[in-house]
């Protein structure tokens, strides 16, 4: 009879376990756009916390956890593969890989926390939790591994009050302001079901009133900040974008009896679109990544780089586009990621890049990206791990692009007699913000992003990119341009409202007004202070709780 009672009492427990990782797997994953419903990750974490300081062994607690992310990352990562297209198999494979194992990434945060449990208690693990994950998110943006896309604060992105405090704390401080709410939320949940608290006593009104405050507090802040914004008076910049919806596979050449033939049409799109932006006397163009699929640069393909120069001469308005650049390499000089080339006799090494052409100029700076998408774009620390390269080349001629080294800040004549600074960052890299506060701090006036999101479909990830850009945009308080292949393109003020914005799968152009702005906010200037001080405190208290065992206190009161 014990026995009967002891199984049931165990599968009711699973079932109960199960409950709790799956609920909170399921609230993560539905406040990330393009969900309406951001305000799920204030609470999404509290039946984890009830999970959590239930378990009592570390495989418990491993399995639980798995099982918990993995299904935040099913319902906001479903796109990676490609899977609503299925026409490249490395594009599913890695795409499955990150499914399967970014998940447990997060039991670096998670064990931590645990480790302080058994050590010192309830009351000490529930301080320390939002150090701890906070302090590996931004550790998540370091690091050639980095995969910061789901930091937690991006889920509230379209949230555009309470957001505005980023300016001073960045990404991360909206992270910790929904770690420490699931905290206190659970401590109220907690004391109130177990009856230690009453609804009115003191502990309940204080606790409730400071879950009051932390909810509200941004939210007044930011009504008043986005009302009280003014855009700056200084220098403006008349700007167009192009949005050409080409077949992100055909880019490639798929489809056409020739690559050049594939090329040799998409160029005439561009060029037609261009010239109907540039009738307007706009300052600047912007194409999309990769709007120039092949190494238009070097010598060998004369014949198409002055057709270009031709076209941006005859328009008389610069354009900023993604295209492919290449350097020449000897055998004592050749880097991991270098292609031979047997024609050539020499190693070829490709950079994802970016580059502005402006009339009667010759080539200008070319921006190499530096952030690349790992995997996907890059083996991680190639120079360690050659042997993964030749696997990981997709079908469509990405793959092992060479690592850019320097940020560039390029100069812009506009038509008024002015010279403004931007910087371009290419797709992936928006989403590091100390990446794009960097280029802010050595002088950008206004940011652009091109992208190329139709890989996807019409999925989450291009909604979730773009949102990400308003981010950016509320951080540094810059206008950002986004120019995409096939959307979202459009325009964001510094105080993340949508100015333009185009639909997905449209072939579209936009113009419209940016303003160059010169003042920094105290995140670009101090950095990410709250980032690098998470992730020290959090090292620091797992660390002591493995060195100084405390005495365990049950509950929290």
């Amino acid at each position: 009879m014990n026995t009967i009672a002891e199984r049931l009492k165990h599968a009711e427990v699973r079932r109960s376990n199960l409950l709790l990782a799956i609920s909170s797997g399921v609230l993560l994953g539905f406040a990330f756009p393009p969900s309406p419903f951001y305000s799920f990750a204030y609470l999404g974490l509290v039946p984890f916390l009830f999970l959590l300081v239930r378990l009592e062994t570390v495989g418990s607690v491993l399995r639980y956890s798995y099982l918990s992310m993995g299904v935040f990352h099913l319902i906001t990562l479903y796109w990676v593969g490609g899977f609503t297209h299925l026409r490249d198999p490395y594009l599913m494979i890695s795409g499955g890989l990150l499914l399967v194992i970014h998940p447990m990434f997060y039991w670096l945060p998670i064990l931590g926390g645990f480790v302080i449990l058994r050590r010192w208690g309830e009351k000490a693990f529930l301080a320390a939790f939002p150090l701890l994950w906070v302090g590996f998110e931004f550790s998540h943006s370091l690091g050639e591994f980095s995969y910061p896309w789901l930091t937690l604060g991006n889920s509230q992105a379209y949230d555009t009050n309470r957001i505005q405090m980023v300016e001073f704390t960045s990404v991360y401080g909206l992270s910790m302001l929904i770690l420490v709410f699931n905290v206190l939320s659970f401590v109220v949940i907690r004391n109130l079901t177990n009856r230690t608290w009453t609804p009115l006593a003191r502990r309940s009104v204080t606790t409730i009133s400071l879950l009051a405050v932390l909810y509200l507090l941004p939210l007044i802040y930011g009504v008043m900040r986005k009302e009280s914004f003014a855009v700056s008076s200084g220098k403006t910049v008349k700007v167009g974008i192009v949005q050409p919806n080409i077949d992100p596979f055909e880019k490639w050449g798929e489809g056409f009896e020739s690559k050049w033939e594939s090329y040799a049409r998409q160029l005439s799109i561009l060029y037609e679109e261009t010239r109907r932006l540039s009738a307007d006397s706009l300052d600047v163009v912007f194409w999309p990544e990769t709007a120039i699929p092949f190494y238009i640069l070097l010598p060998q393909n004369a014949e198409f780089y002055n057709q270009l120069k031709h076209e941006v001469d005859l328009g008389g308005t610069p354009v900023f586009t993604g295209v492919p650049d290449g350097v020449y390499l000897d055998s004592a000089h050749a880097t991991p990621t270098a292609k031979w080339i047997p024609q050539a006799g020499m190693f070829f090494e490709g950079y994802n890049a970016a580059t502005l052409f402006k009339p009667y100029e010759g080539i200008g700076p070319v921006y190499h990206k530096v952030n690349l998408v790992p995997f996907a774009e890059r083996v991680p620390y190639a120079e360690t791990m050659t042997f993964l390269i030749e696997a990981v080349r997709w079908s469509v001629g990405l793959g092992s692009w060479g690592k850019g080294t320097e940020r560039v800040v390029f100069s812009l004549p506009t038509r008024s007699a002015d010279t403004v600074l931007f910087s371009g960052m290419i797709c992936y890299e928006l989403i590091f913000p100390g990446y794009v506060r960097q280029l802010v701090e050595e002088g950008a006036e206004f940011l652009v992003v091109v992208s190329n999101d139709s890989w996807w479909g019409n999925t989450s990830g291009a909604r979730q990119l773009s949102a990400t850009t308003v981010l950016r945009a509320v951080e540094t308080r810059r206008w950002i341009v986004r120019c995409a292949n096939g959307g979202i393109s459009g325009i964001i003020d510094p105080s993340g409202r949508m100015v333009q914005e185009t639909e997905m799968f449209e072939s579209a152009t936009v113009s419209g007004m940016v303003q160059a702005e010169q003042g920094k906010t105290f995140y670009v200037r101090h950095g990410d202070i709250l980032g690098w001080g998470s992730l020290i405190g959090g090292l620091i208290a797992v660390a002591a709780a493995l060195a100084v065992p405390g005495r365990r206190r049950e509950g929290m009161q």
